[in-house]
């Protein structure tokens, strides 16, 4: 049975957006599982929009498969709610949204990344 967190943010390298040259190595998407009652439902803010999708059981310990896939894996809390008027349609705001986060000067995932290890 999975024991950690009910939320996971994963970083890697495979972004395909046009400004992934400018963006950091292992930090160019970024994406949200929540686990919810049975299951861990992913939200990915892929380009042309945002994708939800259950991709696993809640007993399956997903942190560790995206791990030994070579990503970079955060375990977070959910915020109430939105605190942002507007959000970017990239994958930062998707998650940002998702998770209820509301910080204007993070636009990247490596900025994300930083601002969830404080």
């Amino acid at each position: 049975m999975y024991s950690g967190g009910d939320t996971i943010v994963v970083f890697h390298d495979h972004g395909g957006h046009w400004l992934d040259p400018l963006l950091k190595k292992g930090f160019k998407h970024v994406f949200c599982a929540i686990r919810s009652g049975d299951y861990w439902i992913v939200v990915d803010g892929r380009t042309g929009g945002p994708v939800v999708q259950v991709v696993a059981g809640a007993d399956y310990d997903l942190k560790s498969f995206y791990e030994n896939e070579g990503y970079t894996v955060l375990v977070v809390e959910r915020g109430t709610g939105l605190r942002l008027p507007l959000v970017l349609s990239n994958c930062v705001g998707i998650v940002k949204a998702t998770l209820g986060l509301g910080h204007f000067g993070v636009l990247t995932p490596y900025q994300l990344y930083r601002r969830l290890k404080r």
